[in-house]
């Protein structure tokens, strides 16, 4: 299934979502931005937990210049100046948990995220693959009727060399021959289109369906699988997820805002050597103290109104999405139900009635018992029921697709660390 390098990828109905989500978070460009972030934010979960660095300081005090007191003092630079050292560090009150939950909540966003999109990239890649499917079965329907209407022709140049048939009815039929082979052009265009899009999102060749039973397949396959999907909760949905990761991050910043508020003390111990005894000084001493911020104009005021702001946008966020999702579903699944419905009745009911028509017409016109032009009738007749046969399909299959958008099994989710693999 997975093309690597030249290898070239060939559809197939037996491949499910989970395969080509696979398929798609090994090979999507565009995922690798994505990708990015959740190894940023993993590196910002880590950064969360570390303690902050305690900090050294050297210091040389009481260096004499000019005269020494006491005068004509030996050495003086050995024995008046003074060497300290100390060890400070910052104890931090309320405020390494919110920062470590908004870590955590952040990388539950951006893998999230990344789920979101490469469920969203194998859709579209399964859409262009329907489009494939679609344009396969309307070639291949043109080119069957492009070969009655070929020998349609001949038959009428066989009639008019015997002065039974017109010019009209040659020119006639040429053109309608003409008219259903750009039907087969515009279609094996559309075929190459889709190949196209194939390649470009799983950057590597793609190749069309091997017959139209394996495309018609495919295009029932999916259309099966969204109408088999439970109605599963909306909240479990890959970007709604990534909304509530948000929110809970959102959550622990106003937290932390609140505990800007708090003064984080820094505590120093110190060591004194002072070389100044003759003074009466003590050689060696040790000094602690302590150092707190004053909260008086920045308490975190700031970080507390964009919070407020991040979670009360974030929350309507995802009410309004859930919203639009719990409307949409029932007027897809309609969609799905009466797509179907015209589809089966065509294929089943109205499209084999039309063709025996044809065949009738056509052995009729062989014996010279109606006119050409009902025969070209009745092939137009053809034509369009196939074409509304496919358009039928067509539909069911972008409402299953969007109805899996909107309601995600989960059998069908890949989690971004089992589609890394």
């Amino acid at each position: 299934l997975t093309p690597v390098g030249g290898v070239v990828f060939r559809p197939s109905p037996d491949q499910d979502l989970a395969q080509l989500s696979t398929l798609v978070a090994q090979r999507l460009p565009a995922l690798q931005q994505a990708s990015l972030e959740v190894d940023l934010a993993s590196a910002e979960v880590r950064q969360s937990r570390l303690l902050e660095n305690p900090t050294a300081d050297f210091a040389v005090g009481t260096i004499p210049v000019g005269q020494t007191n006491p005068r004509d003092l030996a050495s003086p630079y050995a024995n008046v100046p003074n060497y300290g050292v100390g060890l400070s560090y910052r104890f931090l009150i309320g405020k390494r948990g919110p920062r470590q939950e908004r870590a955590t909540a952040l990388e539950g966003a951006a893998q999230a995220t990344r789920e979101t999109l490469i469920r969203r990239a194998t859709v579209e890649l399964v859409g262009r693959l329907g489009d494939l499917a679609l344009a396969t079965l309307r070639a291949d329907g043109a080119r069957a009727l492009l070969d009655d209407a070929k020998r349609s022709v001949e038959l009428a140049r066989a009639r008019l060399a015997s002065s039974f048939g017109t010019p009209l009815d040659v020119d006639r039929l040429e053109i309608e021959a003409q008219r259903v082979d750009q039907v087969v052009l515009r279609n094996e265009a559309a075929a190459s289109e889709a190949l196209s899009s194939c390649s470009s999102i799983l950057g590597s060749p793609c190749v069309g369906f091997t017959d139209r039973n394996q495309a018609r397949a495919f295009l029932i396959r999916w259309v099966d699988r969204a109408e088999a999907i439970t109605q599963i909760a909306v909240e479990q949905r890959s970007d709604i997820r990534a909304l509530d990761e948000l929110r809970r991050a959102a959550s622990a910043e106003q937290r932390l805002s609140r505990a800007m508020a708090v003064p984080d003390p820094t505590v120093r111990v110190g060591y004194l050597h002072d070389r100044f005894v003759v003074s009466g000084n003590q050689q060696n001493s040790l000094n602690v103290a302590v150092a707190v911020p004053l909260p008086i104009f920045d308490r975190g005021q700031a970080m507390q109104q964009a919070a407020v702001s991040k979670a009360a946008r974030l929350s309507s966020q995802r009410q309004l999405q859930i919203d639009a999702a719990r409307a949409r579903i029932p007027a897809l699944r309609r969609t799905l139900e009466i797509q179907r419905s015209r589809g089966r009745a065509i294929e089943t009911q109205m499209l084999p009635r039309a063709r025996g028509v044809l065949r009738d017409l056509e052995t009729a016109a062989t014996n010279r018992l109606v006119p050409l032009h009902d025969v070209i009738q009745a092939r137009r007749t053809v034509n369009d029921l196939m074409m509304d046969e496919s358009d039928s399909l067509e539909a069911a299959f972008g409402a299953a697709l969007e109805l899996m958008l909107q309601l995600p099994g989960a059998q069908d989710s890949v989690g971004p660390r089992e589609a890394a693999k």
